[in-house]
């Protein structure tokens, strides 16, 4: 599966770097054996893929209509397809006034030739859009050259936020960790494959008073001149497949 696209659809969720960038938004979802629209709704992150997900598990979630049809899909061996309607919303208020307008649209003007039709306003900036359009979104990967090694790759995970200032971010990136003590040239703070931050390292903070037993920080500051390079690119592949459990990953 080396197609990025498949590899999205597989996963049900956006590729790396595209929820963010959607900001709030309104979906629709089509079947794909009759190209109907049956489902429109609004969300945020990876909200387009959560009906799909629950659709996967039997059980309760099939009396819901909408789940049922979804698993009926995939049954026949086709995926749901995501579109986005509308994307770049200012809040959950405005998605909800965008959604109900589509909904109230389809459902209530009938069969429509609108070739005559300009498109609306915002179309080619946050207009209906496929998956496939949306590719250019996705954060191009990077890789990390020997001469910046070895380095670690940090996932602060829950402590992450996106609306985090740097200072904040590497407070969650910088400790405290049980990885061994070496001569890392830099820190990287990676949440959902993507580089947030990048700090160089200056040293060490063993006070297990503030990070626990057995436990360090780092000492840096921010890599200013690194910043504009990786910063928003994607670092996924240089991941551990199995074993990530692990919030770090040390590059050699």
């Amino acid at each position: 599966m080396n197609d990025p696209l498949e590899v999205e659809r597989h996963r049900l969720e956006f590729l790396p770097g595209i929820a963010e960038k959607l900001h709030w938004y309104v979906y629709a979802l089509r079947d794909p054996r009759d190209e109907k629209v049956f489902y429109v709704g609004k969300g945020i992150g990876n909200r387009a893929y959560d009906h799909a997900r629950s659709a996967i598990t039997v059980g309760e979630s099939m009396v819901q209509p909408k789940r049922k049809l979804i698993h009926e899909i995939h049954q026949w061996g086709h995926e749901v397809e995501v579109e986005i309607v509308r994307r770049g919303l200012p809040d959950e208020k405005t998605a909800y006034e965008v959604e109900a307008a589509v909904i109230d649209t389809l459902r209530h003007a009938g069969p429509s030739d609108l070739t005559y039709q300009i498109e609306g306003h915002g179309h080619s900036a946050r207009g209906w859009a496929t998956l496939e359009s949306l590719r250019s979104l996705a954060a191009p990967s990077v890789d990390i050259p020997d001469d910046m090694r070895p380095s670690v790759l940090i996932r602060p995970r829950r402590k992450y936020r996106y609306t985090m200032k740097v200072e904040e971010m590497w407070e969650a990136t910088r400790g405290g960790w049980t990885f061994k003590r070496r001569p890392y040239k830099y820190a990287f703070c990676v949440h959902d494959g993507i580089v947030r931050g990048i700090w160089r390292i200056t040293g060490w903070d063993p006070s297990e008073e503030r990070w626990g037993v057995g436990r360090r920080g780092l000492d840096g500051e921010p890599a200013l001149d690194r910043w504009g390079e990786y910063v928003g690119r994607y670092v996924g592949h240089l991941l551990p497949t199995r074993g990530g459990q692990l919030p770090f990953t040390i590059l050699s």
